[in-house]
């Protein structure tokens, strides 16, 4: 258990980047105008750190063809309590990694992103709403991160 002066210290530091507005830059279609969270160049951000030279966490896979200087990897998936899936994803780009927890509709092919962080701790607690899940046509990233997360959850993404 830790202790009551440690949760407000990590609430405050919290509180603190939720508020400084700082965002990761956008520069494709894979981005939302409204707040600036892109998938796409994560990886790129500040958000980002060095890679390790180990991951403690390997994750699985992602193919994703729009994006071949990237790899994107599912760490892990649950069902929420509305049906929808909550995933954690990494991004690995040029020596740097990133993350980030997204929701996804499979049965709507609804997509957004909750949250981002430079590490998978990090992730589960900072808030990057990009605002209600929307549709991921003309999102070529987001439908195939969406595409596999609802696979590998055991509900397939609806078709289009």
């Amino acid at each position: 258990m830790i202790s009551k002066t440690l949760a407000l210290a990590l609430a405050g530091a919290t509180l603190l980047a939720a508020c400084s507005g700082q965002q990761p830059a956008t520069t494709n279609t894979d981005t939302l105008a409204d707040n600036g969270v892109s998938l796409r160049n994560l990886a790129d951000t500040d958000v980002a750190v060095p890679k390790p030279e180990q991951l403690t966490v390997r994750g699985r896979l992602i193919p994703t063809p729009s994006d071949p200087t990237s790899r994107h990897f599912l760490l892990r998936e649950r069902k929420a309590v509305g049906g929808t899936i909550i995933a954690i994803l990494r991004q690995e780009h040029d020596g740097r990694i990133a993350y980030a927890r997204t929701e996804t509709d499979c049965a709507n092919r609804l997509f957004h992103v909750l949250g981002v962080g430079p590490n998978r701790a990090l992730v589960e607690t900072n808030i990057t709403h990009d605002g209600p899940l929307r549709p991921i046509k003309g999102l070529p990233l987001r439908e195939e991160l969406a595409t596999y997360v609802c696979a590998a959850s055991g509900t397939p993404l609806a078709k289009a």
